[in-house]
């Protein structure tokens, strides 16, 4: 299958379907293209394009509280997430498992007065029950494994004891078009 060569993104679609989940509702941007790229890839996920995050958040919180399952929520970096806020907090209230999914900058990135570059981990802190923080490289040793065990620990959190909402920041570093070990751009 053709997909992204940003393994984080892998990961998360292939613990998206292994964790039961069957909807993500997608936001586009630039930054979070490979994410989208993973999810869209995989059949077994029905994804659904929202522009707006205000509204695509709060669809996503309507899915989740028909289908009583956890849905995702997909945005691209900066204050795309912030728009999220509102139907995050109406879902840590409610018990709604959603899973928020942020992309964004590596961290040297950000405070340098670049565009869309402000620090999102736990940006939600208040009004999730876990926010995890994926690196942009990981290719360290057991890397693969800590990205694993973070994405799995918040999913297994979103549905436990009483439902809610969580978030996982996923960091992303140019290019990001590229399909794994090739130096070929994929079409987003």
């Amino acid at each position: 299958m053709i997909t992204t060569d940003k393994l984080s993104c892998n990961i998360l679609a292939d613990l998206f379907v292994a964790h039961g989940i069957k909807d993500v509702v997608l936001s586009p941007g630039s930054r979070n293209s490979p994410l989208i790229v993973a999810i869209v890839r995989r059949n077994e996920l029905r994804h659904h394009v929202v522009i707006d995050e205000r509204s695509a958040a709060f669809i996503a919180l309507g899915m989740a509280i028909e289908s009583g399952c956890p849905v995702a929520l997909v945005c691209t970096s900066g204050t795309a997430l912030l728009n999220y806020a509102p139907a995050v907090a109406e879902a840590f209230y409610r018990g709604v498992p959603l899973i928020v999914i942020s992309a964004d900058r590596p961290e040297e990135w950000i405070d340098q007065d670049d565009s869309q570059t402000l620090w999102q981990q736990n940006a939600l802190a208040p009004y999730v029950k876990r926010s995890c923080d994926l690196g942009a490289h990981l290719e360290f040793e057991n890397g693969e494994w800590v990205c694993n065990r973070l994405i799995n620990d918040a999913l297994i959190e979103a549905v436990s004891g009483r439902k809610g909402p969580v978030h996982i920041n996923v960091r992303l570093d140019a290019p990001l078009n590229r399909r794994p070990n090739s130096r070929l751009e994929i079409a987003v």
